[in-house]
């Protein structure tokens, strides 16, 4: 890792926006194109990269993750205090974890995460938690029929949400379940709801780690609003995941 890059996440650690949940609740419950929506735990933050720092997407999402296990002193808060990890500190993690022989040759496919810049993903996420005896399980999705493949993963989605509902004829079906870490080729997100359209399409509802809460989105928080239809659909177009967005990739991977 550069010595300028490494002084950057020492010196502005992350960007983090907390309550931003409840906002899209707001606007789902607003929106007329939406049947109805399940939403994870409101307590998720939504960690964005630092400008520059490259291809940290993993860590982002495992800083996710982790929000929801120190807000709501879920299994393994204690490890983790009142916060959640540095990227230094979650390498060290998962370098522990492969020490323990969980996932471990994902050292033999990188020669070794600590203090470089390498991709980690879907293994290298899983080793951590359970190197820290948090519960979870990882489900891969594929098909050689890319479409087939989204639509099979946006089932799983959608039945993992299903079962933390009370209330599944709301059009908002709230859960206090805990995100999903979510990868496709190349890149990293965190899954925080699925949204069904009146049109009967379904989509992925995600925070991205590569894109900051706009202004207009944090301004809203803590907040009561109303507003237009076109400006609804406007606000929230960042945050969904459709079938298109998702047709050029034939497997995913769920934590």
């Amino acid at each position: 890792m550069p010595g300028w890059l490494s002084s950057l996440l020492k010196k502005k650690g992350e960007v983090s926006s907390e309550g931003v949940l409840p906002v899209l609740r707001q606007l789902l419950e607003q929106c007329s194109s939406t049947e109805y929506a399940y939403l994870c735990h409101p307590y998720v933050a939504h960690v964005s990269k630092i400008r520059g720092e490259g291809g940290f997407c993993g860590y982002r999402n495992i800083q996710m993750l982790v929000s929801y296990i120190v807000s709501t002193r879920a299994t393994g808060s204690e490890r983790f205090g009142d916060r959640f990890p540095t990227v230094f500190e979650i390498q060290d993690l998962i370098e522990n974890a492969w020490d323990m022989g969980i996932n471990s040759h994902g050292r033999q496919e990188t020669g070794g995460i600590k203090g470089t810049r390498k991709y980690i993903g879907t293994p290298e996420a899983q080793a951590l938690f359970c190197s820290l005896s948090i519960p979870c399980a990882v489900q891969a999705v594929r098909d050689e029929d890319s479409k087939q493949a989204g639509t099979r993963m946006l089932d799983v989605v959608e039945n993992y949400f299903r079962q933390g509902v009370h209330n599944g004829t709301a059009k908002l079906r709230l859960t206090a379940l805990p995100p999903i870490y979510f990868q496709r080729r190349g890149h990293s997100m965190t899954i925080i709801g699925l949204e069904k359209l009146t049109n009967g399409q379904a989509q992925l509802l995600v925070f991205d780690p590569t894109f900051r809460d706009s202004p207009s989105i944090q301004e809203l928080i803590d907040k009561d609003f109303q507003y237009k239809a076109s400006t609804v659909d406007r606000m929230l177009r960042p945050y969904r995941r459709s079938l298109r967005d998702l047709r050029h990739y034939r497997e995913f991977e769920l934590l």
